[in-house]
Parts: structure tokens; C-alpha cells; sequence
């Protein structure tokens, strides 16, 4: 069935509305591709709230209203900066409805008419004292790895003729959370035990609304260097996205595993939230 484009997009002024009520959000505007696809979500908010929540917000919102699965990449949130600036209606001496100010963008009511342009005074002989002109209004853009990155605190390895047991201990944000992993004794089985242990560990210290996997974990030579090369993925709703890392095998073997499933996830751990002390114990 072949829509007409103001019939198909007709639920885009709806999310709009619906999202500009959500705690914190001053505006938002929806862009649609070719097809009626959510290309990009803008949304303005203020300061009072983390702008990860506000993604998610956004999310669940319109999964729930519109059974619509977006990807928080493509949602996009800016906060500014409250400014107070003076009532319109005063300054101008006319008698109409006060405009409501917030994060430095104003928003008039749908039946009042903006104000007419003043004409500039002419110059006078003297100039006059006058206050000087408001500073800009500064904008807050929204920046990745807020949350710190997670640290490697300690790795133990118990190695036997049949099996091998690791534990790793990371650090974030002043908690702390300890992965374990066994296997039976094989060659490189250290490798994995540590790899996996790193993989469980992020998953106890961090909020993650997405499943880790460790995909692969080996060594290799580049550049004339032993490396560790690890390959994790990162399971999001139905969408897999694998993130590799690297990390030379300089000096210890054990943190370098450690270090290369690190690198992997410590840019896309960023967006998400240290899971409160509370929930984790």
C-alpha cells in the first residue's frame, strides 16, 4: 500500500508533542529519510537532568506509544544554559501575554503574534549611560564518556593440568566489581578465561541495557609487535555491533588481555550509567 507523504508522516507532530513533555525537554524536532524512516531526533533540554536520561526517555516513549525502535545514536540532545531576561510585554509597554523563557529560547503561545521590530533612537548629541548588552548565552553540547572509563584493579590466574580459573577486578566510578571465568586447561585458555572475566566484570559494575559476548580473544603480531587483539559484541535489542580492541603485549601478559577488551568497550561504555551500589549487591 502506497502512502501519501502528509498521511504516512502524520504521527511525527504527535511524538513531537509527546516528547516535548517529557521532564526537562524544551523542543524537539523529528527528520524523517526518503522512505519515513527517523532519520534524526533533536531534542533541546535543560540542565536539571543527565541528558542519558533523556535519550532513554525518548526511547521508551516511543517504543511504547508508536511501537518505534530507535537507535540512541540518533537521537541528539543540546542543553542550554538558563538565562533570565526581561518580560517583553514590559519593555516594549504593550499589554500581552508573557512569553515563556527558558534555557535561553523563547516560546510564544500559538495565538500571539511576535513583536514588531522597534525603530533604533536616534543619536543623541551626548551619548547616555545605558547597560551594557546581555552576554550570549552559552550552550551545552552533550558529551560522550561522561562516566568514567572502568580500570583494571587486580588479575589472578589459577592454572591446573585440567582447568584454569581467572578472576578480574575492575574499578568505576568508586565501585568496584570482580568477573570470574573457568575452562579446562588448553593451550591460550588463560587468554579466554581473562577475557571473559574482564567481559563479566564490566557487566557487574556498569547499568547496561545491553548483552557483552566475547567474541574472540588472541594474540598476533603487528607492526613487528606482539599484540593481544580481542573482538566483543555488543547485543542491543534484536542489532549486534562487534567492538575490537588492542593492546601490546609489552611487559604483562594477564593485563594486556585486560586492557585489549578495554579498549574495545570503553567508548561505548561512556554512555552508559555506574550501577548503583544498592542494585548491585
Amino acid at each position: 500500500m502506497e502512502w501519501e507523504p502528509n498521511e504516512r508522516d502524520a504521527w511525527v507532530s504527535d511524538a513531537q508533542r509527546w516528547i516535548t513533555q517529557i521532564k526537562g525537554v524544551l523542543q524537539c524536532k523529528i527528520d524523517l529519510d526518503d522512505q519515513g524512516e527517523i532519520a534524526g531526533i533533536h531534542v533541546v533540554a535543560g540542565l536539571e537532568r543527565d541528558p542519558r536520561h533523556i535519550v532513554r526517555d525518548v526511547e521508551s516513549l516511543l517504543k511504547a506509544r508508536l511501537q518505534l525502535d530507535v537507535y540512541y545514536k540518533k537521537i541528539g540532545v543540546v542543553q542550554v544554559v538558563e538565562s533570565p531576561r526581561p518580560d517583553p510585554h514590559v519593555a516594549h509597554g504593550v499589554d500581552r501575554e508573557p512569553s515563556v523563557v527558558a534555557a535561553g529560547v523563547t516560546f510564544l503561545p500559538p495565538h500571539a503574534e511576535a513583536p514588531r521590530p522597534v525603530a533604533p533612537p536616534k543619536p543623541a548629541m551626548a551619548p547616555e549611560a545605558s547597560e551594557p548588552p546581555a552576554a550570549p548565552v552559552p550552550a551545552v553540547l552533550v558529551a560522550e564518556d561522561a562516566f568514567p572509563r572502568p580500570t583494571c584493579r587486580g588479575v589472578s590466574l589459577l592454572s591446573s593440568d585440567r582447568s584454569v580459573r581467572a578472576e578480574v577486578v575492575l574499578a568505576a566510578g568508586g565501585r568496584e566489581a570482580a568477573g570470574v571465568a573457568e575452562s579446562a586447561g588448553h593451550a591460550d585458555a588463560d587468554l579466554n578465561c581473562i577475557a571473559r572475566a574482564t567481559v563479566e566484570a564490566v557487566g557487574l559494575l556498569l547499568a547496561l541495557p545491553v548483552v557483552l559476548h566475547l567474541r574472540e580473544i588472541r594474540l598476533d603480531t603487528i607492526g613487528g609487535q606482539a599484540t593481544v587483539l580481542a573482538a566483543v559484541d555488543l547485543v542491543e535489542s534484536r542489532r549486534t555491533e562487534t567492538l575490537l580492541g588492542a593492546c601490546a603485549l609489552r611487559h604483562n601478559r594477564q593485563q594486556a588481555v585486560v586492557h585489549a577488551v578495554l579498549a574495545a568497550l570503553n567508548r561505548r561504555l561512556g554512555l552508559f550509567a555506574v550501577r548503583e551500589a544498592e542494585a548491585a549487591d
